[in-house]
């Protein structure tokens, strides 16, 4: 529990650094719209500029690190468990409608998408990530496309991935004291007395 209070606390200090040096770039960072802000599609997303591209996952400079990112399980080795996640780079997904998007080849580090990824481990610069519509996390939302806040970056690596290519491996996780994130599923405590 200490442990935990402390990471959280030194995740703070460290946005609070990177905010200074974000202020001068708006794509990086904190936008006008509040955590919880919807879009009905990724082009109102990419209008506003909270992920400012319509068409793929990572937004970013290879030699600035990623602005945003979007989470939508359009591959199969995402695990979303909404303050935590593990993102699977770009790459690889075969166009074939047939295959569902399966990785079909290996992913690089040396494309320019997954290493602006990379690069964000060693800047520590915050991440702007948008969750779409996704079956199987109860943390994205059940139609279009939500703003979620702030995840740095902690990990980059090749990983195996389920259909054996190599893929480019993230793990992510949330700036503290931003709002909650809603989830899908509501708990229902039921009282039974006797």
């Amino acid at each position: 529990m200490a442990a935990e209070r402390i990471r959280q606390r030194m995740m703070r200090d460290l946005y609070d650094e990177a905010d200074l040096a974000m202020q001068a770039d708006p794509r990086f960072g904190k936008t006008k719209y509040p955590v919880g802000t919807t879009f009905k599609s990724r082009e109102e997303c990419a209008s506003t500029g909270v992920h400012a591209i319509h068409f793929a996952g990572i937004h970013g400079s290879k030699d600035l690190g990623a602005f945003s990112i979007c989470l939508s399980g359009g591959y199969e080795d995402d695990k979303d468990q909404g303050d935590f996640f593990k993102y699977t780079g770009t790459g690889g997904q075969s166009d074939s409608f047939s295959s569902g998007g399966r990785q079909v080849t290996d992913q690089r580090f040396d494309h320019p998408s997954n290493a602006a990824l990379k690069k964000s481990v060693e800047t520590k610069r915050p991440v702007r990530v948008v969750r779409g519509p996704n079956d199987k996390s109860q943390y994205a939302p059940a139609e279009g496309y939500r703003y979620d806040g702030l995840y740095v970056v902690e990990k980059a690596y090749i990983d195996k991935g389920v259909s054996g290519y190599a893929i480019c491996r993230y793990e992510l996780r949330r700036v503290p004291g931003q709002p909650p994130l809603p989830t899908k599923y509501r708990w229902i405590s039921l009282d039974y007395t006797i």
